[in-house]
């Protein structure tokens, strides 16, 4: 036969760690049992790589603007304090535009452009002469072209100073039937390349020209004509093109044409360079390149199948060959950005590092054995994003985080409690629906952590109706709470279930995401503290120091304690379904409500948040984050982390947060660094059962009860677990049992997975040992309840169905002809009870204090049932038994009266009546007489 098997569902280090992501804890040690441990994640960055873009490289520095820059600068490469370009725009595309291959910067001007020395700090004046266009500085000219009416160009000249007077020097020496573009291609401060067409037999050709500077000379570079899409380097000793794509027009690793600068007519060199060796599955093209002495340096732009890698977000290596040529590439800087390389008169700058947080403009030029090294000349650090709020739930930390380019994201990744806690990689979670605003405003919506893998925000003025509370899951679109008012506050979250206080209308309104309609709230109420603890609230008795748990699905109290609260709690917080934390107020006093003890803990009253055995405070004013261990029902208070007040005045789930499910801590640095703690607090087990529910995950331990009006189920310590009817002075006959006695220590337990299961001592689910259960598993978030008619039901969750019951509830004062009372049974009337009970007997009760007044004397019989025969006659019969089978205990001896019934009546007595009769009609046939005995 198949079966089912029962399922259920101060600190201690230092971290010294690198600005990157990992799984892996950067620190561990060796700690005791009690004493917490920490792990460091490391901030994620604004930036990823940093970014650094790089105008141009002139001889003793460069001009550029990195991420953490509100304006370009100048950097001298030997060091010293950036010089801030704020007139300096853009990174033009243009060679030349803002100056190239010296320490001179061109800015424009009213009547010209402003050349700025970087060196000497002195300014000069280029004012272009009528019909010139401006193309460029390098060095300190300036080089102008003058379009003819069709818009080519008629000529070009060289504007500069000489003993203070400006100086003009066209540009002369074309070679016939050239036609110049009026494009520069490359240059420095002593020459520049232009490009212009030459027509040959017939057709037309692009063509490259040196031009120097000093004289306007123009020379013809005897090369093979640049592809239309060739870039063009100039170093100190080569002119060199290039194209991004090969002669068939797709994109591949291409050819480098090479002539040296000191013969610009040749011979010419054509070099085939490599793809960037990847390995399988990846393709590469020359991006950009530089000449540094004799050797190429280049990046690639790549594509590759599969998944994402850190070269796809930091960058792919810059890589060297000689101009000799080779078969293969060699790297010389591990990460580069890919469109940074820019061509100096003394080598080249490029933007890289070996990580994010070895970013940094490097200059390359060749060491004395002709190898390019690359030295840093400015360090990007990297900037941590902003992070504007923080959720720890259930082993899950929600991470909203601010990116460069505006707006938050929410990111997540699963942690792990341990010596050290560790943490798995970060997930993209989704955009939140609602703005965070925890950075600096006074507007601060957190999220909250609901445990099932979920996050809730206050999402203010959300839409027509006013605030929202939004519960959002992955990837997808969320739920929506519409209380319709405004102006409120997001009192908790849990699960489903959200607590809303409606500023416009001064109404708590408790909402379920599964709820139907279109608001999703499932009722209101006065506004008051509130704290969810699965599908019940916690709020404030009707009298000070008391605190009542309210079940939303009936709305039906619970539970009441009392506590040493001398107040009315203004805050609430509920954890691991044990404990209740309370607080009068900023100035105190707080405490912890132990629910398995019924102890109240006195804790410091600051910003707090409960965890299982322990609340974490933030004492701004001293700065420090503290734990008070109150597991076993003391309190001890020590120093967690130094935090300074975070960027809002309640800065929980902003700075810090505290996962109530699992125990973890987590607090972030002034780096935004996030400090993962265990606290090293034992979990404790969900505290016994208590009220008329049992909710997953209670356990009803030996000499606990849950109760309602008429029924009480015991623990016993005998290991039954038995339904006792309810009497004025305590707990009365025992209707129904699990039959699991002879097992001291067993207990039952409302497991994850919906089956209510008696275990013996020791056992539990994964481990087995269960007694007896309701066969009820596969129903996640099932529950049971006590009932105020008798019954003990398991229900679903959501859902009016029992699955299972005891069938204990009070049947109908008329027992009617043709009824069975099986054992267990009973009926009722205002002052007694009538049990058929389990041992035989038919008694009866009086219910104020549980005395037996009247019995069929048929005990010692157990499984012995009770018939309202059709003939008249009412029966007590062994278990064996019944009409036509003989085994009759008892009887009223009322045949011969078909139709007779009995009747439990309100007046104490249990009379049998004529089918025809009935109370106030006669035709009684037999009764007890204990009318006056039941009161």
């Amino acid at each position: 036969m198949a079966q089912h098997t029962l399922r259920s569902g101060c600190i201690a280090v230092a971290a010294t760690f690198a600005l990157a992501s990992g799984v892996l804890p950067l620190t561990a040690a060796t700690a005791s049992a009690d004493t917490p441990t920490e792990t460091v994640i490391p901030a994620a960055l604004l930036h990823n790589p940093p970014g650094d873009v790089v105008v141009f490289a002139g001889s003793g520095g460069f001009l550029h603007r990195s991420d953490s820059q509100s304006t370009f600068v100048w950097t001298k490469y030997a060091g010293g304090p950036d010089i801030p370009m704020p007139e300096v725009k853009s990174n033009s595309p243009i060679p030349g535009y803002w100056g190239a291959g010296s320490d001179v910067v061109a800015s424009p001007a009213a009547d010209g452009y402003q050349l700025h020395d970087m060196d000497s700090g002195t300014t000069t004046a280029i004012t272009p002469g009528a019909g010139q266009s401006y193309l460029g500085t390098f060095g300190s000219r300036v080089l102008t072209v003058t379009k003819a009416a069709d818009g080519t160009a008629a000529g070009f000249d060289v504007l500069g100073t000489a003993d203070g007077q400006q100086t003009d020097t066209p540009v002369t020496g074309w070679p016939s039937g050239a036609t110049p573009q009026g494009v520069v291609a490359a240059g420095d401060a002593n020459s520049v390349v232009l490009r212009y067409t030459e027509s040959m037999n017939g057709t037309t050709e692009s063509r490259l020209a040196l031009v120097d500077l000093a004289t306007g000379a123009v020379t013809p570079v005897v090369m093979e004509a640049p592809a239309p899409y060739a870039r063009v380097v100039l170093s100190d000793r080569y002119i060199a093109w290039y194209s991004w794509y090969g002669a068939d027009g797709t994109r591949s690793a291409g050819q480098v044409h090479v002539v040296s600068r000191s013969a610009p007519g040749g011979p010419e060199s054509v070099i085939q360079v490599p793809p960037a060796p990847l390995g399988s599955g990846y393709s590469s093209a020359i991006r950009f390149m530089g000449i540094a002495g004799d050797s190429l340096l280049m990046t690639y732009s790549v594509s590759h199948s599969g998944a994402y890698t850190e070269d796809d977000v930091l960058g792919y290596p810059l890589y060297a060959m000689p101009l000799s040529g080779s078969t293969t590439v060699t790297p010389v800087l591990g990460h580069a950005n890919m469109n940074t390389v820019r061509q100096g008169p003394n080598g080249v700058v490029a933007v890289g590092g070996s990580s994010a947080t070895d970013w940094a403009a490097r200059l390359f030029t060749t060491g004395p054995d002709g190898t390019p090294t690359g030295t840093p000349v400015d360090s990007d650090p990297a900037e941590p994003a902003p992070l504007d709020g923080l959720a720890l739930g259930n082993g899950e930390l929600f991470m909203i985080r601010r990116l460069s380019a505006g707006g938050d994201y929410v990111y997540d990744r699963t942690v792990q409690l341990g010596s050290p806690p560790s943490y798995g990689a970060e997930g993209y979670f989704g955009q939140p629906f609602a703005p965070t605003d925890c950075d600096s405003t006074a507007t601060c919506n957190p999220p909250v952590a609901t445990g099932d893998g979920n996050i809730s925000q206050l999402w203010s003025n959300a839409n027509a109706q006013g605030d929202a509370v939004t519960v959002q899951s992955p990837h997808s679109s969320a739920v929506l709470v519409t209380p319709g008012a405004t102006g409120g506050t997001l009192v908790d979250a849990e699960g489903r279930y959200v607590v809303y206080d409606g500023g416009s209308t001064n109404k708590q309104y408790i909402g379920d995401a599964d709820a139907g309609g279109n608001s999703h709230v499932l009722f209101s109420r006065p506004v008051t503290a509130a704290a969810l603890s699965g599908s019940t609230v916690w709020v404030p008795g009707a009298t000070p120091g008391t605190l009542t748990q309210v079940d939303l699905t009936t709305r039906r109290t619970v539970q009441t304690v009392a506590t040493d609260a001398p107040c009315v709690p203004s805050e609430l917080q509920a954890a691991a379904q044990h404990w209740v934390y309370w607080s009068c107020g900023a100035s105190g006093p707080a405490g912890v409500w132990d629910l398995a003890t019924g102890k109240d803990v006195a804790v410091p009253a600051h910003l707090a948040q409960l965890g299982d055995g322990f609340v974490v405070e933030h004492d701004t004013a001293a700065g420090k984050l503290t734990l008070t261990d109150v597991h076993i029902d003391t309190a001890t208070t020590t120093d967690l982390a130094d935090l300074p007040g975070g960027p809002v005045a309640d800065d929980r789930r902003v700075s810090w947060a505290v996962d109530k499910y699992q125990g973890g801590v987590a607090y972030v640095d002034s780096g935004k660094n996030i400090h993962l703690v265990d606290p090293h607090v034992p979990a404790s087990t969900p505290a016994p059962a208590a009220g008329t529910f049992m909710y997953p995950g209670q356990h009803l331990s030996p000499g606990h009860s849950l109760s309602s009006s008429t029924m009480t189920l015991t623990m016993q310590t005998d290991g039954n677990l038995v339904a006792y009817l309810k009497t004025g002075k305590g707990a009365g006959q025992a209707v129904w049992s699990s039959r699991t006695s002879g097992n001291s220590g067993a207990y039952a337990v409302m497991q994850a997975d919906g089956n209510l299961v008696v275990y013996k001592s020791g056992g539990g689910s994964g481990t087995g040992g269960a007694l007896w259960s309701s066969r009820t598993y596969d129903n996640p978030g099932a529950y049971a309840t006590v009932q105020d008619d008798g019954n003990i039901v398991v229900y679903a969750k959501a859902s009016t169905s029992p699955l299972w019951s005891s069938g204990t509830y009070a049947r109908r004062q008329t027992i009617a002809s043709g009824t069975t009372l099986k054992p267990g049974w009973w009926t009722k009337g205002t002052y007694t009870r009538l049990v058929m009970q389990m041992d035989g007997n038919l008694v009866m009760y009086r219910r104020r204090d549980g005395a037996a007044i009247w019995s069929s004397r048929s005990y010692g019989h157990p499984g012995a049932y009770a018939v309202m025969q059709t003939d008249g006659n009412f029966v007590v019969y062994k278990s064996t038994g019944g009409p036509g089978k003989g085994g009759a205990l008892w009887s009223t001896g009322t045949y011969h009266n078909t139709g007779a019934y009995a009747v439990m009546q309100n007046d104490g007595n249990l009379v049998v009546y004529k089918s025809t009769g009935g109370t106030g009609k006669g035709g009684a046939l037999w009764a007890t007489g204990t009318t006056t005995t039941s009161r």
